[in-house]
């Protein structure tokens, strides 16, 4: 929120001390910021030197899209998609690079890094929400951006709604900041397709997701919604308890992390399929029967062998 913050301080017009301590802080978060755009720049142009196609989202790309200014959004890592047949060709264009992997397979998304930088290489989206369907449409629809002196193709802004409400309901919208960043997507592109939108939430069946999150925007941050999308929105009587979880619980200051029976009963009720219920309640009673089976699997780690790597202790309902 210190960009945001130091973006309005005309209108806040907080004390001298309070104005220049967040001018100290937005200095600190716009070299941050630089950063690790240049980093970005620096690993898109070599993979797309190796012929690698590659989609930068979240991050930076977001911040061009929803604040047209790569400094007016606060980030620590970067998010980069591509293609699983080159994903491995992706890995060995950044450990050229310098990059080493900071874990081993997760899903839809590896972790590398080099020095201070984390960057996310992703082959999917999100697939514990939203299946194994493809994003072959997310490439189709990409839009130039400029990062600096340098084009790069990103999500449209279409998508990048739906990417953000997906990763804020994920995490039970915790920050106030991915708020502001919808109503700056929604105020920055007034033709933004909702119908768009709309469809591609269903078809993933995350649409009370994006309906919460545009629902939360337009009554917290003052967000620029439609007439009709708004009626759509309040359509969901589902999401009477789900608002409540977050402004009561999630908002607060200092709120304490959720549990895990919060967390599953506010992710079950987040989705309106029983379908996807079903099959969500499922992992999770996995992952909940096999943690002993982890933890004495990680504890007992230290006296094998250094030179073996455990094997990955799998949920019986992942396998």
């Amino acid at each position: 929120m210190i960009p945001f913050l130091h973006h309005h301080v005309a209108t806040l017009q907080p004390p001298t001390a309070a104005a220049q301590r967040l001018e100290r802080e937005f200095a600190a978060v716009a070299r941050r910021s630089l950063t690790l755009t240049a980093a970005l720049v620096d690993a898109v142009t070599a993979l797309r030197g190796a012929g690698i196609g590659v989609t930068p989202f979240k991050g930076p790309a977001l911040a061009v899209a929803a604040y047209g200014s790569i400094i007016l959004r606060q980030f620590d890592n970067l998010d980069v998609l591509v293609h699983r047949a080159d994903l491995p060709g992706a890995e060995r264009v950044l450990t050229q690079y310098g990059y080493r992997s900071a874990s081993g397979a997760a899903g839809h998304a590896r972790a590398w890094t080099r020095g201070d930088v984390t960057l996310a290489l992703h082959c999917g989206l999100a697939t514990h929400w939203v299946g194994t369907r493809g994003v072959a449409g997310l490439w189709v629809r990409r839009r130039p951006i400029e990062l600096g002196d340098t084009r790069v193709p990103a999500p449209c802004p279409e998508d990048h709604l739906v990417l953000l409400t997906l990763h804020a309901a994920q995490r039970m919208w915790g920050r106030l900041g991915w708020l502001a960043d919808v109503a700056a997507l929604l105020e920055r592109h007034p033709g933004l397709d909702h119908f768009a939108v709309r469809y591609e939430a269903r078809r993933h069946g995350i649409e009370r997701m994006v309906r919460l999150g545009l629902g939360l925007a337009q009554a917290l941050v003052d967000a620029p919604l439609p007439r009709e999308v708004a009626a759509w929105v309040r359509r969901d009587r589902g999401l009477d308890h789900l608002v409540r979880t977050v402004c009561a619980r999630r908002l607060r200051p200092a709120a304490a992390p959720p549990g895990l029976l919060e967390s599953t009963r506010f992710h079950l009720r987040s989705r309106e399929r029983w379908g996807d219920r079903v099959r969500d309640a499922a992992r999770g009673a996995g992952t909940v029967l096999t943690l002993p089976a982890r933890i004495a699997a990680r504890a007992t780690t230290g006296l094998r062998d250094r030179s073996r790597r455990a094997a990955p202790v799998i949920p019986a309902f992942h396998r």
